[in-house]
C-alpha cells in the first residue's frame, strides 16, 4: 500500500466535512474496541496455570474497589491483583503505544515500512539497558531509567543533527540521521558488549528479546503517564497528520504548520515508545503491521486509524502474551513476548511483500 502524494485541493477542502461525519464512526469504534478490550482481558487474566472464572475475576476488582459483594478468596486475590492483572494491563499499554507510534510514524514518513523504533528509540535504549546491566545499576528501577534516557538521547541527536542540517522539514534527512545515530549506539553496545561478563551478556540478550514476565503494578506506573498522555495528545492532532499528507503548501494554507507538526509528532512518538521500550525491552511488529492492517480495515483517517491500531495492539499484544504463558504451562519454558511477536509479524510482512510483487506494486 502507497501513500497517495497527489491529493487535489478540493479533497483538502472536503476535509473538515469528512473529519465531522466521521463523529459517530469513531465514537462506535471506541465502544466496540472497548468492548472487545475488556473481554479479552478478562480471558487474559482467566487462563493460565492456575484457571480462574470470570466471576471471580468480577468479585476480585468489586473487592478491590470497594463494592464486594462477599470476600474472595486470598489465594485468587493475590494471583489476579499482584501477578497477572500488573501483566496484563502492561500488555494493553505497550500494544496499544507501539500501535499508534507506528500509525504516527508511518504518516509522517509516508511509508507503511515505518515503525516506532525509525529515529533510534530502540537502539538508544538498548544502550542505556546495557550500561544499567554492566554497571551493575540493573535494578528494579534504573534499568528503566538508563534505557529510557538512552532512548530519549538518540531521538534528541537525531532531531538536532536534522534542524542543524536545515532540513527538518525533509522525511529523508532525518531517516538518514536515524540510520547513522542507531549504527553509533549499535556499535557503543557492541564496544560494551565485549568488555562486559558472560552474565552481563546473557543478562542484555534476555532484555533484548522483550518480555512483559514478572512485572509489577510500578511497571505499569512507570509508562502509565508518558503512553496516555501521548495517546491523547495524537488522538486529538490526529486530524493534522491527514493534513500533512496534502503537501506543505496545503498544510500552510489550511493552518497546520507542517515543521512544528511533524516535531511533535515524533516526539510524542518517540517518549511513548521509550517509556514502554524501557520497561519491556524491544518488542518488535507490533507499530509495523498492527497499523497497516487497520489501514485496510478502516481506512487511512489518521483519527480513525490511531483509535483502531491502539485497540488492536492491545488485543494482539494482549493474546501474544497468553500464548507465551499457555506454552509455559505444560512446559515450564515460556518464550518472551517479542518472539511471538516476531514468529507472528515476520510471515505475514513477507505475505504482504509477495502479494505487492505479485501485483506489480510494492509497499516502498
Amino acid at each position: 500500500m502507497k501513500y497517495d502524494r497527489r491529493i487535489s485541493r478540493q479533497t483538502a477542502d472536503q476535509l473538515p466535512a469528512l473529519h465531522s461525519n466521521g463523529h459517530h464512526s469513531w465514537l462506535r469504534l471506541i465502544l466496540s474496541g472497548g468492548s472487545l478490550l475488556l473481554v479479552s482481558i478478562v480471558i487474559a487474566v482467566a487462563l493460565g496455570s492456575v484457571h480462574i472464572k470470570p466471576a471471580t475475576i468480577i468479585q476480585v476488582v468489586a473487592d478491590r474497589i470497594g463494592f464486594a459483594v462477599s470476600e474472595p478468596d486470598a489465594a485468587d486475590r493475590t494471583i489476579v491483583l499482584l501477578i497477572r492483572m500488573p501483566r496484563v494491563i502492561a500488555a494493553v499499554l505497550a500494544g496499544a503505544g507501539l500501535a499508534v507510534s507506528g500509525t504516527v510514524m508511518q504518516g509522517i514518513f509516508r511509508n507503511p515500512l515505518a515503525e516506532p523504533g525509525i529515529l533510534g528509540v530502540s537502539a538508544g535504549a538498548s544502550f542505556g539497558a546495557l550500561l544499567a546491566i554492566a554497571g551493575g545499576l540493573s535494578s528494579f528501577f534504573t534499568l528503566p531509567i538508563f534505557a529510557f534516557t538512552g532512548a530519549m538521547l538518540a531521538v534528541s541527536l537525531i532531531i538536532g543533527v536534522a534542524f542543524s542540517a536545515g532540513h527538518q522539514s525533509k522525511a529523508v534527512t532525518l531517516i538518514m540521521s536515524g540510520l547513522a545515530i542507531s549504527a553509533l549506539f549499535s556499535a557503543l553496545t557492541s564496544l560494551t558488549l565485549m568488555m562486559s561478563n558472560e552474565y552481563q551478556v546473557s543478562s542484555y540478550i534476555f532484555w533484548t528479546m522483550g518480555g512483559l514476565a514478572n512485572r509489577r503494578w510500578e511497571h505499569v506506573l512507570a509508562m502509565l503517564a508518558p503512553v496516555l498522555i501521548a495517546l491523547t495528545v495524537i488522538f486529538i492532532k490526529a486530524r493534522d497528520l491527514d493534513i500533512l499528507l496534502l503537501g506543505d503548501e496545503e498544510a500552510k494554507a489550511l493552518g497546520v504548520s507542517p515543521n512544528t507538526t511533524r516535531l511533535a509528532m515524533i516526539i510524542l512518538a518517540s517518549v511513548c515508545t521509550g517509556s514502554i521500550v524501557a520497561v519491556t525491552g524491544p518488542i518488535g511488529f507490533v507499530g509495523l503491521i498492527i497499523p497497516h492492517i487497520m489501514r485496510l480495515i478502516v481506512g487511512p483517517s489518521h483519527r480513525i486509524l490511531s483509535i483502531a491500531s491502539a485497540f488492536a495492539g492491545a488485543v494482539f499484544l494482549l493474546f501474544c502474551d497468553l500464548l507465551t504463558r499457555l506454552i509455559a504451562w505444560p512446559t515450564g519454558a515460556e518464550l518472551s513476548v517479542g518472539i511471538v511477536t516476531a514468529l507472528i509479524g515476520a510471515p505475514y510482512f513477507l505475505y504482504l511483500l509477495f502479494r505487492s510483487a505479485r501485483k506489480g506494486g510494492g509497499l516502498l
